[in-house]
Formats: structure tokens, sequence, C-alpha cells
């Protein structure tokens, strides 16, 4: 009988260096000689291209965003596509998934945005239109300041997307602390890395957390 793999999510506000550290992450299992897959929230499939036009700018509701309520629920389809297409495939087979980016930013993003548009989507709703999302076997939540991510958005030289400005960050780096002082059970074991530092030393601590998980028993499902 295979070995179920793993799945690990790196959340954090833009900035944090999710992408950066998935693919470091990545590289380090892989050198463990498991098979990986390299992933991300919105995904590459229909719903999550979508999804990354509207984050973008490139859909809009006339000169309005779309609405934050059909953002969120575009993205609950999306993971349940991504999951079902992508993930439980590879962990079937007994690959791991590194992903960056899954239910916390539903819970961070989607209430953020919906608190500034003045829209009435909560995480109490969010977590009922997620409750059949796949649960991470570890979130690796990347924290850092505002100031620290702006910075780190500004140096790619790119045009900004829906939530890179001083005030969104700020708010869903708020969310993201209310979800690590009291985790919703959907979201599974959440720990905090200190994004800040070096990019090496935030690697360093990233491979001691999976090293731990590396070593659990594998839990039922």
């Amino acid at each position: 009988m295979t070995k179920r793999g793993r799945f690990v999510v790196l959340e954090g506000t833009d900035g944090a260096g999710t992408t950066t550290q998935g693919d470091a992450l990545t590289d380090y299992l892989r050198s463990r000689d498991l098979e990986v897959v390299r992933t991300a929230q919105p995904s590459s499939l229909q719903t999550g291209t979508l999804i990354r036009q509207i984050l973008r700018g490139e859909i809009t509701d006339g000169s309005r965003p779309i609405d934050a309520a059909a953002v969120a629920l575009l993205f609950a389809a999306d993971r349940i596509d991504h999951a079902r297409r992508i993930v439980l495939p590879a962990l079937q087979r007994g690959a791991w998934v590194v992903c960056d980016r899954h239910l916390g930013s539903s819970l961070a993003f989607q209430v953020s945005d919906a608190e500034h548009g003045g829209n009435q989507v909560d995480g109490d709703w969010v977590l009922a239109i997620n409750q059949h999302a796949l649960q991470a076997d570890l979130t690796l939540w990347l924290d850092i300041e505002v100031e620290a991510a702006l910075a780190r958005i500004a140096s790619r030289g790119k045009p900004l997307e829906r939530f890179e400005t001083a005030a969104m960050l700020t708010r869903v780096r708020n969310r993201f602390l209310a979800l690590y002082t009291a985790p919703p059970t959907l979201l599974g074991p959440l720990q905090r890395i200190d994004a800040a530092a070096q990019r090496e030393t935030v690697a360093r601590a990233i491979r001691r957390s999976v090293d731990d998980l590396l070593q659990r028993p594998e839990q039922a499902r």
C-alpha cells in the first residue's frame, strides 16, 4: 500500500516570500528523494486563471472591482477543483504537495477585501463555503511587517495588484494574526515563521518544521 503524501501550505501577505520559500522547500524535499508537486492558489486551472485576471484588474464590474463575495466564491470553487484534479491525485500516489496559499488566504484576504468595500463577508461565511476544502497537513504562515513587505513588492518593478497597498496589507496581516491566535479546525496545524529574516534563515526554519512533519506517523484521513 502506497504511503500517502503530505500537503504543505505557505501563507502570508504579498511580499512575505511564499513563492521563494516554497521553491526552496521543494528543492529540499526533492533532495530527500521525495516526489514533490509544486503548485499554488489561485491555481493554473480555468477558475484560477479567471481569479488572477480579476486580481490584476483585467476583469471588472464596469468601473468597480468585482464584488468581494463573488471573488470569495470563485476561490472556493477553484480550491475544490484544484484539490480534486491536482492535490489529491498527488497525495494518493505518495507525493508531497507544496502550495502557495490555501484556505488561510481566503480567511485573510477575502474578509479584509470585504471589510474594505463594506460587504457582508465574514470569516464564518468563508469557512462555510469552504467546508469541503482539503485540510493541509501543515500550514506555515510567513509573517512580515507591512513596510518590509511593501519594499519587497516595489523591488519587483511590476504594477500593483488588488491587495498590494499599505492599508490592505495591514488588514490582511491583522487577519493572519487573528487566525494564528485562534486557528479554525479546518485550517489544520498552523505555525508562524519570521519572514523578515535573511532568506536562508527563513528557509532553515521552514525545513525544521517540515522535518518534524517527516518524522510524524501518517494520520488517518
